[in-house]
């Protein structure tokens, strides 16, 4: 009976290089590991909930009354329309977001919405949603007044929908999957831009094919969203810096902005009649 030792690792020390006979690389011990997305997903959207309640309540207001549809209770209301005043513009590019034509379009927004901001909390702050929620939905606006004045000159028309700011949170999310490919695994990073860049785009294809729906909008508030979201710091939980006063202080005075919009719009609707 032979008392030589058996190399009892062999058949693992050959499989490993024939991996690197193939190429494979082993990962680097020094190297530390790519950041999991999954981390950030304890972050509950209380930003996107608080908007979500707010469509819903402005929604319901309108189907009791028996207004749903009625141009002149969605111009009372502040929906976005060409030929007033800077100021009362100003108001109502926000205050318009918080309003809906029916119940599949608050519907299908208010799905599109749970998705992106729960996301744009998650990878950014809730600080930074209601940045790009209000700074993206004003952009919007702005965009869509300035395509129709350039393409009908003084033709009046009336907008109203979150589309633009859904659009915007959609951008910040694309953009935030380009500057994490380095950070996350690159399984994560793809599936989480690819996941955007899906419903982004089957969203503005569907918009130029259902007549009345306003495209530049959406376009203008995926620039603004893709502007901000290489702006802003991630999550300390993805590598970013603590959430220090200027960020806080700027999500605050934007989710004012755009609450006080809402809030002087329900007040004007109600004045009205409506």
């Amino acid at each position: 009976m032979s008392d030589e030792p058996r190399d009892v690792d062999k058949p693992e020390a050959e499989a490993s290089g024939a991996l690197e006979d193939q190429g494979f690389v082993p990962p680097d011990p020094d190297e530390p590991p790519p950041l999991e997305l999954g981390r950030v997903g304890d972050v509950l959207p209380w930003s996107t909930s608080a908007v979500l309640l707010a469509w819903g309540l402005v929604f319901l207001w309108f189907a009791v009354r028996g207004q749903m549809g009625l141009d002149q209770a969605f111009l009372a209301w502040g929906a976005n329309t060409s030929g007033r005043p800077p100021l009362e513009t100003a108001w109502r590019l926000l205050a318009s977001t918080f309003l809906h034509a029916g119940a599949a379009h608050v519907g299908m927004n208010g799905l599109s919405l749970l998705l992106f901001g729960s996301s744009v909390e998650a990878v950014f702050s809730r600080p930074a949603f209601w940045m790009v929620y209000t700074g993206g939905g004003a952009a919007a606006g702005a965009g869509s007044l300035a395509w129709h004045a350039w393409r009908y000159g003084d033709a009046a028309y009336t907008s109203v929908g979150g589309s633009g700011a859904i659009f915007a949170l959609g951008g910040a999310l694309l953009a935030s999957a380009i500057r994490l490919r380095g950070k996350l695994a690159v399984g994560r990073a793809r599936a989480l831009a690819a996941g955007a860049l899906f419903l982004l785009t089957q969203s503005l294809v569907a918009g130029f094919s259902h007549l009345g729906t306003d495209n530049a909008a959406h376009a203008s508030g995926l620039v603004a969203g893709c502007v901000l979201g290489v702006m802003l710091p991630f999550s300390e939980r993805l590598g970013g810096p603590r959430l220090g006063w200027p960020l806080r202080t700027a999500g605050v005075l934007a989710a004012l902005t755009a609450l006080a919009a809402l809030a002087f719009a329900a007040w004007q609707g109600v004045r009205a009649g409506y």
